[in-house]
């Protein structure tokens, strides 16, 4: 009787994967996700069909092999109990999975799911309570995070209309909006328009970065970043000298065929000799018309720029080397087709994040 090896994770306990054996992994998550002990729900974050049943135990067994204390042991009346539960990210237990699936020639069996919405609601909810606790504990600070007075950071909420609103930092806990000082949880709660106070870090980015994201590197923690649409976008250098444009702009104006919305992120993918993602955006105007610029006209070559279409502005955030994010990379960590826009699946950003 053939079943799965899962990973599993919730956002109540982000530190840890419960990683298991099931004949039916959705049936497991419905026991497990019936119990009102924890705030969240487990999601199926991977899994791996086997074809003997428990042989997840070996794989406890290794991984207990590898480092025996990463596995949650616990005591009820003087009984020691083992858990499913690893103190590991859920993309480290995925690799053993994944060099598992590669020595045996299996990786057809092994799958990645993305988060729907509501899991990504949850993970968000999480997040910003979480937030909340470190914002009590060690208020920011503009310094802590190498941002200079008088820089410029931005308000992203996907789906609000005050997304992309700009202010200036004033000082290490400060920032100026219209004229006032506020400091940064005051403003996103302003801007945000509800009720109770929000963690400010986590809605204002400095140069393509969430300033929470940037704390977390600077106080050594692990970044969590926000929840948001991120794209891949194909480029043909035969009709638009993107290379060019983005070595000598930072912003360009791209027509615009989906919902994208300000604040997500692009990534460029540049066709024909690159073959490759070069670029990393951020979108910081959408659904826009007319009053196109003229500063990139001259990197259009077979293609004329449509005055009249509806386009939205990029602001670039990095670029990568040809060889950084090269097709047949791509396409083994889940990049399904360069022929038009998608958004990017977990396992690629997974990917694309590591380098």
């Amino acid at each position: 009787m053939s079943g799965v090896i899962y990973i599993l994770t919730n956002p109540s306990f982000e530190q840890y994967v419960k990683i298991g054996y099931a004949d039916d992994v959705d049936k497991r998550l419905q026991q497990l996700n019936r119990s009102e002990c924890i705030p969240y729900a487990f999601r199926k974050y991977a899994t791996y069909e086997v074809e003997a049943r428990l042989s997840d135990l070996k794989l406890h067994a290794m991984i207990d092999r590898i480092n025996p204390n990463l596995r949650t042991i616990d005591n009820v009346d003087g009984k020691q109990r083992v858990r499913e539960f690893y103190a590991m990210s859920p993309e480290t237990a995925y690799s053993i999975l994944e060099t598992i699936a590669e020595l045996s020639g299996r990786t057809d069996k092994l799958h990645l799911f993305d988060m729907t919405e509501t899991e990504q609601q949850q993970q968000e909810l999480a997040q910003e309570i979480e937030e909340e606790h470190v914002e009590r504990l060690s208020p920011f600070a503009f310094s802590k995070c190498n941002i200079p007075v008088g820089a410029t950071i931005t308000y992203f909420n996907r789906g609000n209309p005050n997304s992309g609103t700009e202010c200036t930092v004033v000082d290490d806990k400060t920032v100026e909006y219209q004229g006032r000082k506020l400091s940064l949880s005051a403003l996103a709660t302003e801007l945000t328009g509800g009720k109770w106070g929000v963690a400010g870090p986590r809605y204002f980015k400095y140069k393509g970065e969430w300033l929470n994201d940037l704390r977390a590197k600077a106080e050594g923690r692990k970044a969590s970043a926000r929840v948001e649409d991120v794209w891949v976008i194909p480029c043909n250098p035969k009709y638009y000298d993107i290379v060019g444009a983005f070595s000598e702009l930072d912003v360009i104006e791209w027509n615009q065929t989906t919902n994208t919305t300000v604040g997500d992120t692009v990534f460029v993918y540049v066709g024909e000799k690159y073959k490759s993602i070069m670029f990393k955006c951020e979108v910081i105007a959408a659904d826009l018309y007319g009053n196109r610029s003229q500063d990139d006209y001259k990197f259009y070559k077979d293609l004329k720029k449509d005055p009249d279409a509806r386009y939205m502005k990029l602001r670039l955030v990095r670029k990568y080397d040809q060889d950084q994010l090269a097709l047949p990379k791509l396409r083994e960590n889940g990049l399904t087709s360069v022929q038009g826009r998608s958004k990017a699946t977990q396992q690629l950003l997974k990917y694309i994040n590591s380098k």
